[in-house]
Parts: structure tokens; sequence; C-alpha cells
């Protein structure tokens, strides 16, 4: 406990609060209640305290008490620094918003694809720093205590991997050769990786698989899988595979995302936010977003990802895009139906979130904690 001196400073008092006379199961129950982004505060009250609110105990707690929380994580790539930089989407007093980097983790390594299982990131391959060799690197980020784990290594080299969650299972998809490409599964529970490497089972010409365009999602307990304007599908539960020519009619990459089983991706060329259902193997156009759209660059330089029932826009604004450091913005959409089909948008807050210099990665990655 703290009291304020007559120098109008802060000593710490040999008095115990009130919270922390309580027994260990209590003080936990209630701080479980209390929204996460105010345990950076609570570390400071004792030792005690930020013991519990970094401990697995206090977020299974949370999760019984159904106190769980969306947050949004980003990775951002600096052209000057050799790692990956891991920051935190915050709301700040002001009600704006602001990306927050996790100083605790320096030495976050370069991977190149991730995937969020409920409150982990998983990071899968890459190449060294001096972009010569391909990776076997796996390894996983708990995004309860900020901490790195590393995991056993790829059972085979893979480039321009992609990756997706699907039934307690990660499927890695990526390039084996100039001519092939395999799929890798790691088990979750087990956290190793299985025996048997997938073969995509299709007949049309192996696509070029340039860095940037790999595409991997899961809708409708199906693995969507783009390189190059090519669409393969695998149904795990069949161990098959199948096409979508209507989903391949479009062009989008890595910055599309999906909710509730419908994927999202900004169109810069219609400066529109797409949608595409696949129950209904159909096209739809959000609407109500017009003004905020018209602010957005290219497309390459925009990433979505859920938040909730939301989705969440990270973008540079079209006049901005040729300055020297890169302002990244950012936006929250909330969706619904009106008139039938329609899908409407309305955009809840857009914030200026971070300054990052000679920026040229970002992927934004949704958790539950």
């Amino acid at each position: 406990m703290t009291s304020k001196t007559n120098g109008g400073g802060y000593e710490q008092s040999s008095q115990p609060s009130l919270l922390t006379s309580f027994p260990e199961d209590i003080v936990v129950d209630i701080l479980a209640r209390v929204p996460r982004h105010d345990y950076p505060a609570l570390s400071l009250v004792s030792k005690q305290f930020r013991s519990l609110v970094t401990s697995h105990e206090i977020y299974s707690r949370r999760s019984l008490l159904r106190c769980t929380e969306n947050c949004i994580y980003v990775i951002i790539r600096s052209r000057k620094a050799s790692n990956d930089r891991l920051y935190i989407l915050r709301r700040k007093a002001d009600g704006s918003h602001c990306l927050v980097h996790i100083s605790s983790l320096l030495d976050f390594p370069k991977g190149e694809s991730f995937v969020t299982v409920g409150s982990m990131i998983y990071g899968f391959g890459g190449r060294d720093d001096n972009e010569t060799l391909t990776l076997l690197r796996a390894f996983s980020i708990d995004c309860r205590s900020h901490t790195v784990k590393p995991l056993p290594n790829m059972p085979i080299p893979m480039t321009n991997t992609v990756a997706a969650f699907l039934d307690g299972k990660v499927y890695v998809f990526g390039k084996c050769s100039m001519k092939s490409q395999s799929v890798v599964v790691f088990n979750i529970e087990t956290q190793m990786w299985e025996p048997v490497v997938i073969k995509p089972d299709t007949t049309t010409p192996p696509p070029r698989m340039i860095w940037g365009e790999g595409w991997m999602r899961v809708m409708a307990n199906k693995i969507y899988m783009k390189y190059n304007g090519n669409m393969l599908v695998y149904v795990p539960k069949e161990s098959k595979w199948e096409t979508d020519d209507v989903l391949s009619s479009k062009y989008y990459d890595g910055s599309a995302c999906v909710l509730d089983d419908v994927m999202y991706y900004y169109d810069s060329f219609e400066k529109c936010l797409n949608r595409y259902d696949p129950k209904e193997r159909r096209w739809g156009v959000v609407k109500g977003l017009d003004e905020l759209l018209a602010e957005m660059a290219h497309q390459y330089l925009t990433m979505s990802v859920p938040f909730g029932r939301n989705l969440v826009l990270f973008f540079i604004k079209e006049k901005e895009k040729c300055e020297a450091t890169a302002k990244i913005w950012c936006a929250e959409i909330s969706l619904g139906r009106h008139q039938g089909d329609e899908v409407w948008g309305k955009v809840e807050w857009c914030s200026q979130v971070v300054v990052a210099e000679t920026m040229y990665f970002l992927r934004p990655i949704g958790v539950i904690v």
C-alpha cells in the first residue's frame, strides 16, 4: 500500500491493503474480473499482484468466469531491424487507440507465417537474417505472459509458408521445390508434428508462389489455400481436395480475413470492402464505408483482422503513402444486415496508431485472453 508524503511523492506503507488480506483464491477471483489492460498498473502494486496477473491461474479463472477479452496483436518488421517486433492495440484514456510495443519480447524471432490458437500465436518458417537460408524454425508466443517457446522444427524445409488452424491442428502449406508444394500438420495437444505430409491433389499447373501472395484461411470447416491465382480447398475430415472457381474470380492476398465463416478484403481498385460467403458461393459488397475507404491506399498496404463480431482494418492513407515514415491507421467496423441480404458497415472509431520507420511487413493477429 502507498501513501502520499508531504513532499508530494509516494512511499511504501507497512500497512497491508484490504485486498491482499483476503485469501489468494479470492484475490484471483477478483483480479480475473478486472479488464486486462489494467494489469500493467496492477503489477506495480506489489510482488504478489505482479505474480498473479502473469500467472496461468488467473487466465484459467478468466475463462471459467467468461471474462476473456479479444485482443489484437500486430507484428511489424522494419528494414533496419533483424527481428520482428510485437505490438498490442490499446485504447487510450481519450478514447483513441495506439499500438504499444511489447518491450519484454526484444528477441522476438522472425517468422514467415503466423496463426492464432486461443491466447497463443504460432510462428513457422522464414529465412535467416541474410535472406539466404530457409529455416525449419517453429515457435509459440504466449500472449498471457508474453513469452516465446521454441517448438520442434518443421519436418521438411518449406518457403513461402502460410498457416491455418482447424480442429486442434495447425496446417502449414508451403513450397518444397520449384514445382511442388506440401502441407505439414502440427498437433496443438501433443505439440508435435504429425508424420504424414499431405500433397495437394490438383491438376492445375503449379503456382509460382511469390512471397506475399500466399493466403490460407478456414471457412466452414474447409481450408482454403491460394497462391498466385490458384485456389485449392482441402477438407481434412474427408482427406479430399476441392476447387472454388468463384472465390478465384477476384484478386486478393494475405490482407483478407475471415469473420463468422465469411471472407472480407479491401479492393483498392474498386474502393470497396468485398465479402465472400463460401456456403452460398457468392460475392457481395459491404455498404456504408465509402468515406473511410476513399482515404485508404493500395490493398498491399491494408490488413484486416476479426475482432469479436467486428472487423478491424489497418491501413495507410493514400495521401501519406509516399512519406518517409509510415503512419499506420486503424479502424474498427461493426457489421449488420439491412434490407434482406445487404450487409452494411459502421465505423466505430478510426485512429492513427503508430508511426513506423521503413516498415515493410505488418501482420495483425487476434487472440483471446
